[in-house]
């Protein structure tokens, strides 16, 4: 997908900044303009996706033909931004990439549908499950270490209340915005979770999970496949990292169902033995055992850990004690202490 986009500005210093950033978005065909009557002529004989403009270009009223979204660069100095009060905007001295973000996020609901190339076979998802719960570092270093081996990773945090809000934090509903783009068709998907995903933890993209409790509840399994199932289509990334609630309720099952991999954590203690005993039961292991892995936390003794169920062991995470969690994750990667080839296809 190409978005053409013309930038009209008579700030030629400025200009550039935003040129070097945006080129970077190989979505993205650039088109300058720094003065009105240039950009005028060429909306006569062709037509613009976007038009980003500085409200003192001109000192009418501008319209935009052949265009399907004008944004106004808005700032508190400029003259004409009155004149421009319902028209979209964005805040233009802020970090570029923030603007494209915004850009693309208003552009994804004008442009509409589009047909989606299927890049699914592009992207592995993998689940991390632990019926005795967590702080959420084994998924953390899990697509932490990804990310060190080259590969473009999308952390997906689907617990009811999220444990990476210290690495990769909270600012928006991220999996209730991209489940409304995912039912309404006339919202472009591959450009709406362009404009949804961070930039978080060693630089690892990420989704924002879910901030209240009624929208997790009031998301239905159905909904997350279709999200999930789409963000493949789209190929934005080579790895897809979830980490799941550790109650299987729908959702759970849904997302066990996609992934090509589920690393099933536990750890050392009485209640946690019990606890994989009483997973290693359940049918759902039966249906994804082929496909399941185990990484055993605060492994200072391995002994310890429960025999239940009989999992391919991929890691042994030690007890860290009280570091901040960064801290661990990072010892985690520099200690190797996760096999991640036997977990994802790394080539």
């Amino acid at each position: 997908m190409n978005i053409s986009i013309a930038i009209a500005d008579s700030n030629k210093e400025y200009v550039e900044r935003l040129i070097e950033v945006l080129q970077q978005y190989d979505d993205l065909t650039i088109h300058v303009y720094t003065n009105w009557t240039k950009l005028e002529e060429s909306m006569e004989q062709g037509r613009f996706d976007v038009v980003l403009f500085d409200p003192d270009i001109a000192d009418k009223k501008l319209t935009f033909p052949n265009t399907k979204l004008s944004i106004c660069l808005y700032s508190d100095e400029a003259r004409n931004g009155a004149v421009y009060a319902e028209a979209a905007k964005v805040i233009k001295y802020q970090r570029v990439s923030s603007i494209y973000k915004e850009m693309i996020r208003q552009y994804a609901e004008k442009a509409g549908y589009s047909a989606e190339f299927d890049h699914s076979q592009n992207t592995s998802i993998t689940a991390v499950y632990s019926p005795i719960g967590g702080s959420g570092k084994t998924t953390v270093a899990l697509a932490s270490q990804l990310v060190n081996r080259g590969k473009r990773v999308l952390f997906i945090n689907m617990e009811q209340l999220n444990s990476s809000l210290c690495v990769n934090p909270q600012y928006e509903d991220g999996l209730v915005a991209l489940t409304q783009a995912a039912i309404d068709k006339h919202t472009n998907f591959e450009l709406k979770i362009k404009g949804t995903i961070k930039q978080g933890f060693n630089n690892m993209f990420y989704v924002e999970g879910f901030e209240r409790l009624a929208d997790y509840d009031a998301i239905t399994a159905e909904e997350i496949e279709l999200v999930l199932n789409k963000i493949l289509r789209c190929g934005i990334c080579d790895a897809l990292v979830i980490d799941m609630e550790s109650n299987l309720n729908a959702i759970g099952r849904s997302i066990a169902k996609l992934a090509d991999r589920i690393v099933v954590v536990d750890r050392t203690g009485e209640l946690p033995d019990a606890k994989m005993e009483l997973f290693a039961k359940q049918a759902f292991v039966n249906e994804h055992g082929s496909k399941m892995v185990r990484v055993c936390n605060f492994a200072e003794n391995h002994q310890k850990h429960s025999k239940e169920p009989a999992l391919p062991v991929v890691g042994f995470i030690h007890n860290y004690g009280n570091l901040p969690l960064k801290s661990v994750i990072h010892a985690i990667d520099m200690n190797n202490e996760i096999a991640i080839d036997r977990i994802v296809n790394i080539q």
